[in-house]
């Protein structure tokens, strides 16, 4: 029986997380993302990466500027058209105020933006909606084979079957509360002017 789960130690070296990140997203051709509290690197602008990595305590001693470069050259893999991706992010994670209203604003606008690729889904779920589950944490399902769940000290990997249909079960019970499409685009939209008024 192989290992059902395993902590990757967010002590890893910054680096070395990414290029792990990387060899998954290429590995795989359907990747599913479900962000509860923050956009996910591969969807980030550099100023709002930026903020992440210096501002919160999710930064690190590291080379900052090598890191969000090698996050950068990541998202160059939104551009395959054989992949498809499903972003389903909470109005939480949208619109927490981690950094000066200019830069949410600019960062929500991009949203918008990677809606539009005919391979990228966003999709977001508001605070308004009734959910009969429990966003506890982020989670991305890779294919069928392999689902990944962030949590403060690191990243729980998960192999076995059932854990990554559990996952793909979960993804689909929050995506049928979420707004897709122009309703997405929409919502996002105001959430953009409502930060950018804020400023």
């Amino acid at each position: 029986m192989g290992v059902r789960m395993k902590l990757e130690p967010e002590s890893s070296a910054a680096g070395d997380v990414q290029y792990e990140l990387a060899a998954l997203e290429r590995s795989a051709t359907h990747l599913r993302y479900f962000l509860p509290a923050i956009p996910t690197g591969l969807i980030q602008t550099p100023e709002y990466m930026r903020h992440v990595m210096t501002q919160t305590s999710a930064s690190g001693a590291g080379d900052v500027d090598r890191v969000i470069a090698l996050k950068l050259e990541r998202q160059a893999v939104l551009d395959d058209p054989e992949k498809e991706f499903e972003f389903l992010l909470t109005e939480s994670a949208v619109r927490w105020q981690l950094c000066e209203a200019a830069v949410m604003a600019r960062q929500i606008e991009h949203l918008v933006s990677l809606s539009r690729r005919p391979n990228v889904d966003v999709k977001v779920l508001p605070l308004s909606a009734r959910v009969p589950e429990v966003p506890f944490n982020t989670f991305t399902v890779y294919d069928t084979t392999l689902a990944t769940l962030e949590v403060f000290t690191g990243r729980v990997v998960l192999r076995e079957v059932k854990d990554v249909d559990h996952y793909r079960r979960l993804f689909d019970v929050f995506a049928e509360h979420a707004y897709a499409g122009d309703a997405a685009r929409q919502l996002l939209g105001e959430w953009a002017e409502n930060s950018s008024a804020s400023g």
